[in-house]
């Protein structure tokens, strides 16, 4: 007869390394908390991040650098507003009127846009954003736009919408909505109702804390928000802020200590131990009567140029080593900065501004992750800052020219950016003729992402072949040019 099996329930055990409670993990997660989006960013938590991130910006020129690449690689030379008609089937060419009011509106909003310098504050707002966190733009009446739209733009800085002494004590609605974040004051279903503005800015001289309420529609906030249930924005730098630091505390360390083997011509050296009572004796006379220099461990030695030194017996003089910067002194501010630099997703190269270490392919790889990434960030800027100004544009301008605005048509819109110039033009351009061939892309898909209106082009180009054909120039490919179809030298050495 077999014997019964007998089965014991053992209690299943697992842990996770992250959440050890020994003595290291607990000194190095001290900091770590349960604290809500909210309260986690205080206005007095805000405004020390804000004020070290400017101060590292200012002085440091990795930092400083940074911001200012970033910013001219997200906005460069400016949105530019791109109007088509809604229906894809329509035939514009059948309706040349009807296109020509969409050239119109475009180029009026061109000329307001330049009146108002957008791609100026838009710079200016992006750098604020990676800097600050966030930056507040109020949309205001300015006689003085020259532009028959008055509609200006006025960029606030984080500090200017606040709630004051009570901005660390929210009150929430019945549903658990807060009513008011540090001087943005919400309905009921989380959406922003008036801003609290301080006349002065509280860092100024002299400043008050009189302020002011504008309603949400005049009043643009644009943030970086990482947490849902966040309201206030954090800057985009603050991970990379710490290592800014080291890095620039390192540099001068290292600054120091060669200047400080620089400036020391050289050391004495004894291996006769000293008698403290005989440290401070006054010089003794020899046989014949001559001094006889004591020489003490206080004493300074002078040096001459083009002499030799001679020193009492049982000294030696020899020059100090320098022994910074390191042969790894490279190598651990470029990971620094590669660190640094990540929480932007820029890549190395042009954080540093230089890519002597990069071949093509790498190079190409890492500016594809920074592409999107300010790709995201256009995306961003259009659905919260130039939509609402084309919004409020266009209805001064309907109401200005009426006659260029149907009924009957369906008008979309969108905004077109400039291009990344490609590494290797020559293969991109190979890349560009195959792919329209194969009809993979079309000529506006290629245009756009180059930031040019294909419609433009094709105009131009049309004016161009009736200009060659009625001066009689020739459209006709010379014969062995080197060229290929799409007029791209051929690299058949590559």
């Amino acid at each position: 007869m077999r014997k019964p099996r007998i089965f014991t329930l053992q209690e299943l055990t697992a842990r996770f390394d992250a959440a050890s409670m020994s003595l290291e993990a607990r000194r190095h997660w001290a900091g770590a908390d349960n604290l809500s989006a909210d309260a986690a960013l205080q206005p007095s938590i805000r405004r020390l991040i804000v004020s070290r991130n400017r101060f590292e910006a200012n002085n440091n020129g990795y930092m400083g650098g940074i911001l200012e690449t970033l910013a001219d690689d997200t906005i460069g030379t400016g949105p530019r507003l791109r109007l088509m008609f809604d229906d894809p089937d329509l035939d514009i060419s059948a309706d040349t009127q009807a296109a020509g009011t969409l050239h119109r509106r475009e180029r009026r909003f061109h000329k307001y846009s330049k009146s108002i310098h957008l791609a100026s504050k838009l710079r200016l707002a992006r750098l604020t954003k990676a800097r600050d966190g966030e930056v507040f733009i109020q949309k205001v009446t300015n006689p003085g736009v020259r532009n028959e739209c008055k509609i200006d733009l006025i960029l606030f800085e984080t500090e200017q919408v606040s709630s004051g002494l009570c901005g660390e004590n929210q009150s929430t609605h019945k549903n658990g909505a807060p009513k008011e974040v540090d001087g943005i004051v919400y309905d009921k279903f989380g959406n922003p109702e008036q801003y609290r503005f301080y006349r002065v800015h509280p860092g100024a001289l002299g400043g008050t804390t009189d302020s002011y309420l504008v309603p949400a529609y005049a009043v643009i906030h644009y943030a970086h928000l990482r947490r849902p249930g966040q309201h206030r924005g954090l800057p985009e730098l603050t991970a990379g802020l710490t290592v800014f630091n080291d890095l620039r505390r390192y540099g001068n360390s290292v600054l120091s200590a060669a200047e400080t083997a620089a400036v020391i011509s050289f050391l004495l050296e004894t291996d006769v131990i000293p008698d403290p009572e005989e440290v401070n004796l006054d010089d003794e006379l020899d046989d014949s009567g001559k001094r006889i220099k004591q020489l003490n461990f206080t004493d300074i030695v002078p040096m001459a140029k083009n002499a030799g030194v001679a020193l009492p017996e049982g000294w030696k003089g020899h020059q100090l080593k320098a022994e910074q910067p390191t042969s790894t002194y490279c190598a651990f501010s470029d990971a620094k900065l590669n660190e640094a630099a990540r929480a932007i997703s820029m890549p190395f190269n042009v954080a540093k501004g230089n890519s002597s270490g990069y071949n093509y392919a790498s190079g190409r790889l890492d500016h594809q992750v920074y592409h999107r990434k300010i790709a995201v960030e256009r995306q961003s800027i259009e659905e919260f800052i130039l939509d609402d100004i084309f919004d409020q544009w266009e209805k001064l301008d309907r109401a200005f020219h009426p006659e260029d605005y149907s009924d009957e048509l369906e008008v979309d819109h969108k905004w077109m950016w400039d291009g990344f110039e490609h590494c290797d033009p020559a293969k991109e351009a190979n890349a560009q003729s195959a792919r329209l061939q194969n009809g993979t892309t079309t000529l506006a898909e290629e245009c756009a992402a180059a930031g040019r209106d294909y419609e433009q082009i094709l105009r131009q180009r049309g004016r161009e072949m009736q200009l060659m054909h009625r001066y009689g120039l020739g459209t006709e490919k010379p014969e062995n040019s080197g060229t290929n179809n799409t007029g791209v030298i051929d690299n058949e050495d590559e």
